[in-house]
């Protein structure tokens, strides 16, 4: 089939209002160059090693095609739907790919450096070994894709659904998921370091043994987490949610725990001062570092005026702490 055939058959097809059919054709290593294939469906074609170099592909239908070896400098992908589609070991640095579907694709080894992917939908997808660094996938759906090994150093990701996402092995240094969705994820052997996590949720993760080093988990939703023997020193844990979670073992030194919710939470040997204790919110049935529950202080007279309310918050600080130091000083005696 000859450009000038293929640029017949769409035109002809939208005459009679139809969609241009070109499934399930071989294009290898055609020149597809600033065609307009908009709202072409080209599902299951061959179009390996073709170059499509400013051709206009939005929302043209290139689900299970063959896209490896393409050439694609400033092609529009805007809406265009890559369902299982073949596109490993791709370069397309820079490109931008708002709103495509790329559900169970295979984009392993791909390089999307500073890729634009905002709202994109990458569910199954796989991932794995690719180059997202400083890309922007905010917003975008990933849920139980394969980001293993991958680059995502300063990658843009927030208010994205990484639901079952498999992030084993991959660089997030940097990154920054505020507002994401994280659950049953799988870290292992993952950089986080200097990663934001502000207002994620990370609900019921295993975590333990993990790197979390200055990590910022502000506001972060950590219930029932386990976080054994991780290392979070000097991480932000501001107002986090940390009830029900397991922190026995782990290294809090310098962490930030102001305002965080620590009710019902195993801090049982875990390396943290009772000054960074004081400031959380809440310790309500906590198991405290050295094995014993906490028991907080009387509950005070409600104050009535402004300088008695100060005065009542910073007594109930100075009781909370109190309270901790003899429960460690029994634990001392025992």
């Amino acid at each position: 089939m000859k450009r000038e055939e293929i640029i017949e058959t769409i035109k002809t097809a939208r005459l009679k209002g139809e969609v241009p059919d070109l499934s399930n054709k071989d294009f290898s290593r055609y020149d597809l160059s600033r065609l307009d294939l908009r709202g072409v469906n080209l599902s299951d074609a061959n179009l390996s090693g073709a170059n499509l170099s400013g051709a206009n592909l939005m929302r043209a239908d290139l689900s299970g095609a063959n896209l490896t070896d393409i050439v694609a400098i400033k092609t529009r992908w805007h809406g265009a739907k890559l369902d299982k589609a073949t596109l490993a070991g791709l370069t397309l640095l820079g490109a931008v790919f708002d709103s495509v579907s790329f559900n169970e694709a295979d984009l392993s080894g791909m390089n999307l450096y500073e890729a634009r992917l905002r709202w994109s939908k990458f569910k199954g997808a796989n991932l794995a070994e690719s180059t997202l660094s400083e890309a922007d996938l905010s917003e975008a759906d990933l849920e139980n894709s394969n980001l293993s090994r991958s680059d995502l150093k300063s990658a843009k990701l927030m208010q994205a659904n990484m639901n079952g996402a498999d992030l084993s092995g991959a660089d997030l240094h940097r990154a920054v998921l505020d507002g994401a969705t994280l659950t049953n994820i799988i870290i292992t052997d993952a950089k986080l370091q200097d990663a934001s996590f502000d207002e994620a949720d990370f609900s019921q993760n295993n975590f333990g043994g993990s790197t979390l080093d200055q990590v910022n988990f502000s506001d972060a939703i950590m219930k029932a987490i386990n976080l054994q023997g991780a290392s979070l020193k000097n991480a932000l844990l501001v107002r986090a949610d940390l009830s029900e979670a397991d922190l026995s073992e782990a290294n809090l030194e310098g962490a930030n725990l102001s305002q965080s919710n620590l009710s019902q939470t195993n801090l049982k040997d875990a390396n943290v001062t009772l000054e960074q204790l004081s400031l959380a919110r809440k310790l309500e049935k906590a198991t405290m570092p050295n094995g014993k529950p906490y028991k907080g202080p009387a509950v005070p007279t409600k104050p009535t005026g402004k300088k008695e309310k100060r005065r009542a918050t910073a007594s109930g600080l100075a009781a909370s702490l109190s309270r901790i130091k003899n429960i460690k000083k029994d634990d001392d005696e025992t």
